[in-house]
């Protein structure tokens, strides 16, 4: 599998409306949620309550909100791009301008854990963060991605 076998295009927001990262969670949710057939407000609490134990801001401008979650099947994977930042209060200080949401099944943890890596691995390169920040469309970001992207 690979991590564009889980990229929900739909909710690959080019243009992140949120002014912080509890409003990003809020954008981000609503969108999840038809997708995964759950309440927005559901998907929302659990990214949420895993912030609050500490920030999902990985570096490099790069922040990775994740959770698993009853009621779905498989691996969801959303992202949003905010060119301006938003406060996420990363270790190294700078404010995240990409986003990747990634919910798992509550009872899944090997292939949870393994899609974590992957994407930090991909977004470890600055190169291909540059390129992922200047996607202007859906689009591009995946083919982006795609072209990345390798069997785990």
């Amino acid at each position: 599998m690979k991590i564009c076998d889980y990229l929900i295009e739909k909710c690959v927001l080019c243009e992140v409306k949120a002014k912080n990262k509890w409003e990003f969670f809020e954008e981000i949710a609503a969108c999840l949620a038809g997708y995964l057939n759950l309440s927005a407000e559901e998907i929302r609490k659990v990214l949420e309550e895993r912030e609050r134990l500490s920030s999902t801001a990985i570096g490099g401008e790069i922040a990775i909100p994740h959770s698993r979650l009853a009621g779905i099947q498989d691996i969801a994977i959303a992202a949003g791009i905010k060119r301006e930042g938003l406060d996420f209060e990363a270790l190294d200080g700078k404010p995240v301008k990409l986003v990747f949401v990634v919910l798992a099944p509550q009872e899944e943890s090997s292939l949870y854990l393994k899609t974590l890596a992957q994407l930090a691995r991909i977004l470890r390169r600055e190169e291909i963060r540059e390129r992922l920040l200047a996607a202007r469309t859906v689009g591009e970001f995946k083919k982006i991605l795609d072209e990345v992207d390798y069997e785990f």
